[in-house]
């Protein structure tokens, strides 16, 4: 019993973190994104999160990674909101090209940036975001 509950409680918790995966953003949330967005991520993700284009691995430098897209033509949409915000605060560890963002942006405004990137995503891919996106394929 006391394991059943144990699960039950932390089933409960992973549901209160990724409460806003799959669901659209709030405008409020979009604007305050975009702004954050076209002061921190804009040079390297390109506007409307367009990415930048691959660089051949026979002429690009070691750990060098070209930011992905984070519109809806890339992967960004298989994770939660969680774990991009996780992605913002903590960067890339495989390179230096995305570093951490923690204190430098607090966890509300990263939440704001993740609401900017999911206005770029189209309703279905919305519904299909995080663990969904298995069964959208």
């Amino acid at each position: 019993m006391k394991r059943t509950g144990l699960w039950g409680l932390l089933w409960l918790a992973s549901l209160a973190a990724n409460g806003e995966t799959g669901q659209p953003p709030d405008p409020a949330s979009v604007a305050a994104g975009e702004r954050l967005y076209s002061q921190h991520c804009v040079a390297c993700h390109g506007e409307r999160g367009a990415g930048e284009a691959p660089i051949p691995p026979t002429i690009r430098a070691p750990g060098y990674l070209a930011a992905m897209p984070l519109d809806e033509t890339s992967h960004a949409w298989h994770h939660s909101d969680e774990q991009l915000v996780e992605t913002i605060m903590e960067g890339l560890r495989r390179t230096d090209r995305m570093p951490p963002r923690k204190g430098l942006l607090s966890q509300a405004e990263a939440r704001q940036l993740v609401a900017y990137i999911k206005s770029l995503w189209s309703p279905r891919i919305i519904a299909c975001q995080g663990p969904a996106h298995m069964r959208c394929m």
